[in-house]
Order: C-alpha cells, then sequence, then structure tokens
C-alpha cells in the first residue's frame, strides 16, 4: 500500500473527519512507530504502527452512512464534558465508530448524517449546491407575504451574508407561524441567527432533509442505514435534493411520530419498537364514524 498523509488514514480509519484529524495531530494525539505525528507526515497502513491517544490503528472499517434524528437538548457530538446527553446515548446498536457530519444545536432537531467515511463528510462539507431543508416554528403576527419578503433577504453574519434558497410558510396559527427554509451549504448552525438578525423569536428549528435524504418517519432517537450507493448519489446527483423540494413535498411534511425515550428500544437499526395508544389508522377510522367504538357512540340512547 503507498504513503498517504496521516490525516487521510485516519479519516479512512473513521476516526474522525480529516479535518478533525489535523486537529489531533496538531495537538499531539497521534503517533507513528512511536514518534509524534506532525502535519505533512506520511505513512503506510498496515505497515507503520499508527496511534491515536495510545491506541492502536487495527483495520479500516467498511463505510457505514447512518440518518439519524437528533431529539431536542442533545449534543451534536460523541460526548459532553458538562454531563449534557449526547448522540452516543442512541447509538448502543451501533458497533462501529461514528461521527457526525456537521452539526445541530443543542435546541435544535432533525437530520444529522453519522458516517465513519472521513472522505465523504469532507466533499459533503465543502458542497455548497446540496439543499438542507429546515422547517422552523416562530412566533409572530405577520402575513406570509411579509414573512417571506424579510427573510428572503438574509442577513450578514459577522463575516458572512446568509440567504435562504427560497423560504415559504407552510401553516399558521395564532400569532405563530411555521416557515419552510432551503439553505444551499452547510450552513446549519446559522438558521437560528438569521432568523433572530431579522427580528422574529424562534421556537423551534427541526432539519428535514439533506439532498434527498430525509428524516421519513423517523421518530427523534431512532435511526436508518443508508446504502453506500444512497451516499454516493447524494455528493454525486444533487439535483435529487431540487426535485425533491418541488414534487415529492410530501415526504417533508409527513405526521410527526412520537419521540421515542432512552430505554425504549426501535425497530428502525435493528431495534424493537413499542407502541402505546391508538394507531394513525384507528384514529381516523373512529373519526370518520367507521370503528365499532364510533358506531357504538353514535347510535348510543342519549340520556
Amino acid at each position: 500500500m503507498a504513503l498517504e498523509r496521516v490525516q487521510k488514514i485516519l479519516a479512512k480509519a473513521g476516526v474522525s473527519s480529516r479535518r478533525k484529524a489535523e486537529e489531533m495531530i496538531t495537538l499531539g494525539e497521534v503517533t507513528i512507530n512511536g514518534r509524534t505525528a506532525k502535519l505533512g507526515d506520511k505513512a503506510e497502513w498496515g505497515k507503520d504502527a499508527i496511534k491515536v491517544r495510545g491506541k492502536l490503528l487495527h483495520s479500516i472499517e467498511d463505510p457505514v452512512y447512518l440518518v439519524f434524528h437528533k431529539p431536542k437538548n442533545v449534543i451534536s457530538s460523541l460526548g459532553d464534558p458538562e454531563g449534557r446527553s449526547s448522540i452516543t446515548d442512541y447509538l448502543d446498536q451501533v458497533k462501529e465508530r461514528v461521527f457526525p457530519i456537521g452539526r445541530l444545536d443543542y435546541t435544535s432537531e432533525g437530520l444529522l448524517l453519522l458516517t465513519n467515511d472521513g472522505g465523504f463528510a469532507e466533499k459533503l462539507q465543502n458542497r455548497d449546491d446540496i439543499p438542507r431543508v429546515y422547517h422552523v416554528k416562530m412566533r409572530t403576527p405577520e402575513k406570509p407575504s411579509e414573512i417571506t419578503f424579510r427573510l428572503s433577504k438574509g442577513a450578514r453574519l459577522g463575516r458572512k451574508m446568509i440567504k435562504p434558497f427560497s423560504v415559504k410558510v407552510i401553516d399558521q396559527y395564532t400569532q405563530k407561524s411555521l416557515v419552510e427554509v432551503v439553505i444551499l451549504g452547510a450552513g446549519a448552525t446559522d438558521i437560528k441567527s438569521l432568523f433572530e438578525a431579522r427580528g422574529f423569536l424562534i421556537e423551534r428549528i427541526v432539519r428535514k432533509a439533506i439532498g434527498h435524504i430525509t428524516l421519513k418517519d423517523l421518530a427523534p432517537g431512532e435511526f436508518r442505514r443508508l446504502k453506500p450507493s444512497q451516499a454516493v448519489a447524494l455528493l454525486n446527483q444533487p439535483e435529487l435534493g431540487m426535485r425533491l423540494l418541488t414534487s415529492s413535498p410530501d415526504e417533508l411534511h409527513p405526521q410527526e411520530p412520537t419521540p421515542r425515550p432512552k430505554g425504549i428500544l426501535s425497530a428502525v437499526g435493528g431495534r424493537t419498537r413499542e407502541f402505546r395508544g391508538k394507531s394513525n389508522r384507528g384514529r381516523e377510522s373512529e373519526r370518520s364514524g367507521r370503528s365499532p367504538v364510533a358506531k357504538a357512540r353514535r347510535f348510543a340512547p342519549k340520556r
């Protein structure tokens, strides 16, 4: 096997993304044959002894790609020094070493991609033609036209200009609105600041899709595996994400599933989901009057 830069080997091994691997090398956490590695050093996989924080790398795992529904108030990292809940708490059935691609804010929810493929993670983070779809619930008495106008203008956050690809009000309540915002690129953590800069008070942010990959019926805390071909299509066919916005809007607005508390397992990702209460079908039939319960209520004598 030919010589490769150490950060590239670490990314292939699923230790971290290439950028994170560079940080680890800079901090002196990586050694090659007992010598502290430096940026620019190369090694040969299978011949040189490469250690990260004293642990020897043994083999390169097969690439793994997961779609995870991050719950609210969960850290988008593999651990937290403050002891807060992290995504690791929900990945006990995942045997491979995976890490998140990008992140969502602590209070934000929704789609987070996990992988052990550092090269894939780096490419996805550097793309500016892949849509990321967010649903934002906010307090405002404004009309849809005013909301759309103000958000479409974007805002300068520091040195960076954030401007949505599209803005659409998809639902309105009393003094509240649900807005769909599409961002091109990896500006996930800028959503809250964008709304606040335009004078809106945020209640909830949910990322619904990255490219053509959606949450589907995943409940918060659940995950599903992607085929390698689906992950590759995310990079090679960004037009699939654009097509989703126009031809398959229902995939972005499914009925939200019940969150899964920690400790209750889910069938997605090799788990067993525990259901409580009536199914959606049961509720619909009862509302329409077709269920035995509904009929009994209908024809019962009035007291």
